[in-house]
């Protein structure tokens, strides 16, 4: 089922020239992030990917047609005309091109043949737009040591936690009010910014919610910066000590809950949850109308512990029912689940091994 596809790496952002995640086992020079850099992330899919793509020589003879960096990388270099050139080039060849774009904003491709892949859209998800996992590292190799389940439900969460205040309110007031500062960002590639800051605080909301809960053992560890202020140290060094300590709680966290809290940040979408689904701990999932892969074949609202957009403020009597419905075998089988499908469509390479399905649905 391998995919013809086409690509041109003279076409990449001239001023950081990463390719996007799919070319990576044909052209390397991954866009990476320093929670991906330097780990396992992409090793399967470098060494298998050739078997899930042909990279055609010339545009004719290929399927589809890729832009060869993320979307993301055209935007914040400033070469975003380079992208719609090629873009353009595969409209007027009759092609189709895919588009990657792997960061926390709803960033629109404005090209009619374009295909966009991308981890957060807010709203008004058009019918060439699909949900792009987060490319988090598989930190432990394999899933976390199975939980023996107990009569009350335990949930971790480790993280970053946004406490209001008169800024921090100041700042949403004006992101989700004032058109200035709510409609535009980036050259108006960007979707309104109004939808992702009317959720700046649900994860404290519902960290308390679950506190409040009586019938809910909680296991947090609430920070005031992201990745635990590690990217304010002054040195390098001080830097990665800092990443390498947090990720340490984050991991310690994951294997003491039986569940983990997973709510949206910035962008409608979680980098935690793609950790969580690696280490197959069973997410507590708050919807906000978010898009998760390959949604038109794996029903989310069965595989997680699914809190609906109006259901928030019961997440923690949610999560008690689904615990108790569950016998010692099932609570076991619910953590292999989880981690079952991480690998087989959320990891690179689980993804792009069915990434054919987008267009040849089974």
């Amino acid at each position: 089922m391998r995919l013809k596809i086409y690509t041109d790496p003279a076409y990449a952002s001239p001023v950081n020239r990463m390719h996007c995640a799919m070319l990576i086992p044909f052209l390397g020079s991954e866009e990476a992030t320093f929670w991906s850099e330097g780990t396992n992330v992409f090793d399967r899919y470098k060494r298998n990917g050739a078997g899930y793509f042909e990279l055609t020589e010339t545009m004719d003879e290929a399927e589809f047609v890729v832009l060869p960096s993320t979307w993301h990388r055209y935007l914040a270099d400033g070469t975003t005309e380079i992208a719609l050139r090629f873009a353009q080039k595969a409209a007027d060849a009759g092609k189709r091109i895919v588009v990657f774009h792997e960061r926390d904003y709803d960033f629109k491709f404005p090209a009619k043949n374009a295909l966009l892949f991308t981890p957060t859209i807010e709203k008004d998800r058009q019918p060439n737009e699909y949900a792009l996992p987060a490319w988090m590292p598989d930190h432990t190799n394999g899933p976390a040591p199975l939980r023996e389940k107990k009569e009350r439900p335990s949930i971790g969460f480790c993280g970053l936690v946004l406490k209001p205040h008169v800024k921090s309110r100041i700042v949403q007031f004006a992101r989700t009010s004032l058109p200035y500062y709510s409609e535009r960002r980036m050259g108006a590639y960007s979707a309104s910014l109004k939808e992702s800051f009317q959720y700046k605080f649900l994860r404290a909301k519902a960290i308390q919610t679950l506190l409040d809960h009586p019938g809910v053992d909680t296991n947090f560890v609430l920070r005031g910066d992201f990745f635990a202020g590690a990217d304010k140290k002054a040195t390098a060094n001080g830097k990665t000590e800092a990443r390498k300590s947090a990720l340490e709680e984050f991991l310690g966290n994951l294997d003491g809950s039986d569940y983990s809290l997973c709510v949206r940040g910035i962008g409608n979408y979680s980098l935690r949850f793609y950790e969580i689904m690696a280490a197959g701990r069973p997410p507590l999932f708050l919807d906000t109308e978010c898009i998760l892969p390959y949604d038109f074949l794996l029903d989310w609202h069965k595989e997680l512990v699914w809190v609906p957009l109006d259901q928030h403020h019961r997440a923690g009597q949610i999560l008690v029912d689904h615990h108790a419905r569950l016998s010692p075998d099932q609570f076991a089988e619910q953590q292999r689940r989880i981690r079952e499908v991480w690998e087989e469509w959320l990891s690179p390479d689980g993804y792009f091994r069915n990434f054919y399905r987008h267009f040849r649905p089974q």
